[in-house]
């Protein structure tokens, strides 16, 4: 049986006092939360559902429909949880890359219509197998606690055999079949997983409301990070407009020119002195302007050093903001 961890939420003698009224702050700051969080779901998959019309455009339609339907009756299943069902619409996001991934590699010759029908077979059987659970599942949710350990175990024994399904259709190209008889090995293999995803729905559930509420105390957390992030990011900037300055200057007024731009050496203009500084501050350099000059180089070093120190103390005191000692958010469902 499921073992719930203690809410690590301070308890009040009062039971009003315990949840903030609708038109409070933290009632205001769980809207927040959502909305941030719904916004970049919708990004999400909007960028998938781009990146998947290269391969069907039909299947761009059954995703987002997939999405409705299924977050939908979700929704109405087991009202109240945002973000759970926040967790199901980015796991239909995952699945839709998954799915394309497999279907590029190995039955990109089926027709639309095998397509869509094997991309949905999954999650029909999911909210089959919720529905007929439901009660449980409800509880679960409702719950809003993280279950003890994370029951690595249990996903790990409805994962293997999921990704063991997927890893045998790469035997399928070296079979040489037919067109019609690939559609029907690909329906069948999603069948299987369907079938898979039916009896282990409740553990699924599990999966995803703990992804849903470390996503909520991500976005709750985040918002503590605005102010001290932004403040790190204008010193950043600051410091690479001094030495993308600095390249500029250098360049001007020494005899000769201290880079070589894209094989050719020749003076710097300060918008490349702005890029040439931003991949030396990140250390990332890419090779398309590299410093030639001793005294450059030297600069290169100290902007690398400079860089990695900012990183890391700035990186320090965002945590620290974000997390003061002895302070604990009433909101924070973790």
């Amino acid at each position: 049986m499921d073992q719930i961890v203690p809410d690590r939420r301070p308890r009040t003698a009062n039971p009003s006092s315990a949840a903030p009224p609708t038109g409070s702050h933290g009632g205001r700051g769980a809207s927040k939360s959502w909305l941030g969080g719904a916004l970049l779901t919708a990004l999400l998959l909007g960028l998938i559902a781009l990146s998947i019309r290269s391969v069907s455009g039909n299947l761009t339609f059954v995703l987002l429909g997939s999405v409705g339907l299924v977050v939908g009756a979700f929704h109405y299943l087991f009202p109240g949880s945002q973000f759970f069902t926040l967790a199901l619409t980015n796991f239909i996001g995952v699945y839709a890359c998954i799915f394309v991934f497999f279907l590029e590699s190995n039955f990109h010759n089926i027709n639309p219509l095998a397509q869509g029908i094997a991309f949905v077979l999954p999650l029909i059987a999911f909210l089959g197998g919720a529905w007929w659970r439901a009660e449980d599942i409800r509880r679960i949710v409702m719950s809003r606690r993280l279950r003890e350990g994370g029951h690595f175990d249990r996903i790990f024994l409805w994962m293997a055999p999921v990704w063991g399904i997927g890893a045998l259709t790469f035997l399928v190209p070296a079979q040489d079949m037919e067109a019609q008889a690939v559609g029907a090995v690909f329906l069948l293999a999603m069948s299987a997983i369907a079938a898979i995803v039916a009896l282990v729905s409740r553990d699924i559930a599990i999966f995803l409301l703990d992804a849903g509420l470390l996503f909520e105390g991500f976005f709750q957390q985040s918002a503590r990070l605005v102010l001290p992030a932004f403040a790190f990011l204008t010193f950043y900037s600051l410091c690479i407009i001094l030495f993308g300055a600095i390249y500029t200057i250098m360049d001007r007024f020494m005899a000769e020119p201290n880079f070589v731009i894209e094989g050719v050496r020749r003076d710097i203009s300060f918008a490349e002195g702005i890029y040439f500084s931003i991949v030396t501050f990140a250390t990332v350099g890419y090779g398309d302007i590299h410093p030639v000059s001793g005294p450059v180089r030297l600069i290169c070093g100290v902007e690398i050093i400079m860089g990695v120190l900012l990183l890391l103390f700035g990186f320090s005191a965002i945590i620290g903001h974000a997390r003061p000692v002895g302070r604990q958010d009433r909101n924070d469902p973790l």
